[in-house]
């Protein structure tokens, strides 16, 4: 439908009701047309066609060659909303080599009665209905994109894609879906722990790193001093800074493993005012993640790190400012020896950081609340 013939197909008068006045089917639709068209126009022109939430795909797991898309709603291109209430298994295997489109489609039923049987004077229902559709190539009209893919053979496994930015083939590409609806996501919240003696600093460079993020869209808010046995589940990112060599209870280390295996992310790094003490610290925290069993590697080129949302060639400096800062990461842990914490409030051993360490320093801070945003969004979203 041109967007001429869209316009056109809406009604401009509506009907006035009067004392006396026959209601027969006609008109009773006539009334009911009005107000749905009307509906339409704004959801076309005021939210545009996209997907308002959920109809997220995923591949089968184990993996074959099935998706599943998630229960959602989405508005296609005429203002028609679509709901999938319950999730759904769409097999792909006779897709052809090549693109592969998945699309949401509208439709209504036919009238019918609800139990089967027309009744005189009963009322006949048109059911809301939604389709999937399969396509080589891109499609126009009123559909509603969910998923695409390049596929390299007829019943070739299908797969989740290992880089979402770059999909590989057989993987589904979820780059090109129009999301329209998405409510503003919750702020993310950042705990400060102090471990192996006490100290402030570094929680007011997690809050000017919380700052920063802010003005730059991502709402996170950072908590200092929080003790590890408090309970740490409702935080996004757990900051776990030792000011000298430690070991923790027993309760502590139950609260922190039981974080990470819920999905949550640990930055753990040594301030480095005091060489002495910070080695201690570092010889600590390996110790630490040793005993929860927790494989640290480090941090190099590809790794979601170094380019999710900032792009680093390498992790950058922190309040050392000699060599290489050594980050190594694994296990919902990132390890750092370099003291960002301090960087993030301008410090550094040498002196004071320019404007452009600090906000380097803070985009770095980003790309660690990206790590720890993913996998808190995993484990809140199983596989259907």
């Amino acid at each position: 439908m041109t967007e001429a013939e869209y316009l056109n197909s809406f009604p401009t008068k509506r009907i006035k009701a009067v004392d006396g006045m026959a209601v027969t089917a006609d008109v009773w639709e006539e009334a009911h047309d009005y107000h749905r068209h009307q509906q339409q126009l704004h959801a076309r022109y005021a939210h545009g066609p996209g997907i308002l939430s959920g109809l997220d795909v995923v591949a089968s797991d184990p993996a074959d060659t099935s998706v599943y898309i998630r229960p959602g709603a989405a508005i296609d291109d005429e203002g028609h909303t679509i709901v999938v209430a319950e999730p759904l298994s769409y097999d792909v295997a006779g897709a052809t080599e090549g693109s592969f489109y998945l699309f949401l489609t509208f439709a209504e039923s036919r009238p019918r009665s609800e139990n089967g049987r027309v009744q005189e004077g009963a009322p006949l229902y048109v059911h809301a209905e939604f389709g999937l559709e399969t396509m080589a190539q891109p499609a126009g009209g009123a559909t509603v994109e969910l998923a695409r893919m390049q596929r390299s053979k007829r019943g070739a496994i299908v797969r989740d894609a290992a880089d979402a930015a770059s999909p590989a083939a057989d993987e589904i590409d979820l780059r090109f879906r129009k999301v329209i609806g998405a409510s503003p996501a919750a702020p993310a919240s950042l705990a400060v722990v102090h471990i192996g003696g006490s100290g402030g600093r570094h929680g007011a460079g997690a809050a000017y790193l919380a700052r920063t993020l802010r003005a730059a869209g991502k709402p996170i808010f950072a908590n200092d001093g929080v003790p590890l046995s408090a309970g740490l589940a409702g935080y996004t990112l757990v900051y776990l800074v030792a000011h000298a060599g430690f070991q923790l209870s027993t309760d502590d280390m139950n609260s922190l493993y039981s974080y990470l295996q819920s999905g949550g992310t640990v930055f753990a790094e040594s301030c480095r005012r005091d060489a002495q003490a910070a080695n201690a610290a570092d010889t600590s925290f390996n110790d630490l993640f040793s005993s929860l069993g927790i494989k640290l590697d480090t941090v190099a080129t590809g790794h979601s790190l170094l380019v999710e949302p900032n792009l680093f060639a390498a992790p950058p400096a922190g309040y050392e400012t000699d060599g290489l800062p050594i980050v190594r990461a694994g296990g919902g842990v990132v390890f750092s020896a370099a003291d960002y914490g301090c960087r993030w409030q301008g410090e550094r051993r040498s002196g004071a950081a320019g404007r452009d360490a600090i906000r380097t320093a803070h985009e770095w801070g980003g790309n660690i609340l990206g790590l720890a945003m993913a996998r808190h969004g995993q484990a809140a979203s199983p596989k259907a």
